[in-house]
């Protein structure tokens, strides 16, 4: 058994209704509020910026978007190192005050600041996500699908919001680099509040940067010999790559091709955000009564098909119903994927297995997203989102194929009432 610097107490909530469980959930939603208010107004800020005001083209916002996987792929060992040895709240915490750093330090507007900080601004954003996400999975055993669409609840109801806020935020500052002062903002609070979760993982024992990364490696073999886990986490993440082409080129083909304004777009944003939220309240209700593999697939075949239909013509009305629609099938895919890798990391610890799932889904992002910005000065965005979307398809009828995850193993005593 491979040594964690962080042990598990011998009692842990087991229902979102204990005492300890709901003071869990209650940091997680106001953390994810906060960082859900940053990520989804910073994924509509960031392409409407570097297009519009700094000039950049749509092949080079994918290669930065490439970078940012790359940085992704390099920070996720030693950032995972480090979450092994300090606990998920304390690295979590420590990313979102970095992220803010060099929001501000874009917020100056030198283009190098940006190509030099994508990267580390991948592998933070990565690193708080999975941190987020295993303090998630840690709230409660028996309602963990509970638990996960509460906490995609929360984000998908900042994502209503976030992409007016910022659009419209810029229209009246005359530009976007006072809103990531704002977001800036939000992290600093977010860390604050993160620093609250009641984590009861007290260190086993210290060991030395060597140490720690060796135990960290021997981990990762762990995982990569979980056939299951990797089966599972290659062909997810493969899709995820697949239909890259909506995240990385939809702001700017909306605005540049089509001729939709930011603020229009950002109400696009809103209206994706409006409906995740909904979508993702109803599957709180089915993903611990049905079948995650099914649930995915059925997710991820939508989410395609509109990835497709964006791609079939220049109807501004069409594609914006394919991209107001494939933002709620994306996110709810997420809460599966989740408890999927939970399930099935058995004795790979749960840091590492999702460690390991961040590190494909960089690998197969960063390939994507940089091939994309090679294709796209030639075949055009509109070619790349239909061929991404038949892919997409594709890959989605290939979930069928993968074993469905064992649900948690609860303790008789887990099921009497906390307290």
């Amino acid at each position: 058994m491979v040594s964690r610097s962080y042990r598990q107490p011998e009692e842990k909530p087991t229902a979102a209704t204990s005492s300890l469980a709901r003071r869990r959930m209650g940091v997680i939603v106001s953390t994810t509020l906060l960082w859900g208010m940053f990520s989804s107004g910073a994924e509509v800020l960031l392409p409407l910026w570097v297009s519009g005001e700094l000039g950049l083209s749509a092949d080079q916002w994918a290669h930065l978007r490439s970078l940012r996987m790359i940085g992704v792929l390099v920070g996720i060992l030693p950032l995972g190192v480090l979450t092994e040895r300090y606990g998920d709240r304390l690295l979590g915490a420590i990313c979102m005050a970095l992220i803010a750093v060099v929001l501000v330090a874009w917020s100056m507007g030198e283009s190098l600041a940006l190509w030099v900080g994508m990267p580390i601004y991948g592998a933070l954003v990565s690193a708080a996500f999975v941190n987020m996400n295993t303090l998630t999975q840690r709230i409660s055993d028996a309602r963990q699908g509970l638990a996960n669409s509460i906490y995609r609840s929360v984000y998908a109801c900042a994502a209503i919001f976030a992409p007016v806020i910022v659009t419209r935020l810029a229209k009246a500052w005359h530009g976007y680099p006072p809103v990531l002062y704002t977001l800036a903002g939000a992290l600093v609070v977010g860390a604050v509040v993160l620093m609250q979760y009641p984590d009861h993982r007290l260190p086993a024992r210290t060991v030395g940067a060597w140490g720690a990364c060796r135990d960290m490696w021997v981990s990762y073999r762990q995982a990569c010999r979980n056939r299951d886990l990797m089966r599972m986490i290659l062909v997810t993440q493969f899709w995820f790559a697949a239909v890259a082409a909506v995240g990385t080129f939809a702001a700017i083909r909306f605005t540049q091709e089509l001729g939709v304004s930011d603020g229009r777009f950002g109400e696009y944003g809103a209206a994706s955000g409006l409906l995740t939220l909904l979508g993702v309240i109803c599957s709180g209700f089915l993903l611990d009564r049905v079948s995650i593999r099914k649930f995915s697939i059925v997710c991820a075949m939508g989410a395609a098909a509109c990835c497709l239909v964006m791609g079939l013509g220049d109807s501004v009305a069409v594609s914006a119903v394919a991209f107001i629609l494939h933002g709620p099938l994306h996110m709810m895919l997420s809460s599966p994927v989740s408890m999927w890798v939970s399930r099935s990391a058995g004795d790979t610890s749960q840091t590492s297995a999702f460690s390991m799932h961040k590190v494909v889904t960089a690998a197969f992002l960063a390939a994507s997203v940089a091939l994309l910005g090679l294709l796209e000065s030639r075949y055009g965005m509109r070619t790349l989102l239909l061929g991404s979307g038949v892919l997409g398809v594709a890959v989605a009828a290939s979930f069928g194929l993968l074993r469905e995850p064992p649900r948690p193993k609860l303790q008789r005593a887990a099921q009497l009432p906390a307290g």
